[in-house]
This record gives structure tokens, C-alpha cells and sequence, in this order.
């Protein structure tokens, strides 16, 4: 088996050209698309915190999309 070992530039090493991923912070709810549900759906969609469509937009996709939203429970 191999061990993880966490990669460290070595000393003098330049950074200039080295990145980072900043992921937005996901809300707790999650939208399953096209008549999905938790137990198989064709699309996922997480939405960023703050900007979670309000209940009148949720209500429309639901009647046009068959869209399901659900709100994860937390502690």
C-alpha cells in the first residue's frame, strides 16, 4: 500500500507561476432536475450560499421543470 505524503516545494523554489482554486461556498440546498430525486437524478444542481432561488422561482421550476428542491438538515 502506499502512503500519502504531502508534497512541499523545495527551498528556492519560485511561486510566482503557482495557483489556487477558490470554490464558492455551496448552500444546503440542493435542486435534483427533469423529475430526479435523491435516489437517481439526471442533474444536480447546488447553488452558491446567498443565492438560492426564491420560493416563487422554486415553485415555477417546479410546474415547468419538474424540478424537486430540497433543504439538507443542519445541525
Amino acid at each position: 500500500m502506499t502512503e500519502y505524503t504531502e508534497y512541499t516545494f523545495p527551498d528556492g523554489y519560485d511561486k510566482w507561476n503557482t495557483y489556487s482554486i477558490n470554490l464558492p461556498k455551496q448552500s444546503n440546498w440542493t435542486c435534483y432536475m427533469f423529475g430526479g430525486d435523491a435516489g437517481f437524478s439526471p442533474m444536480t444542481w447546488v447553488p452558491q450560499e446567498g443565492k438560492v432561488p426564491n420560493a416563487w422561482v422554486r415553485f415555477w421550476m417546479k410546474v415547468f421543470f419538474d424540478c424537486k428542491w430540497v433543504k439538507k438538515d443542519t445541525p
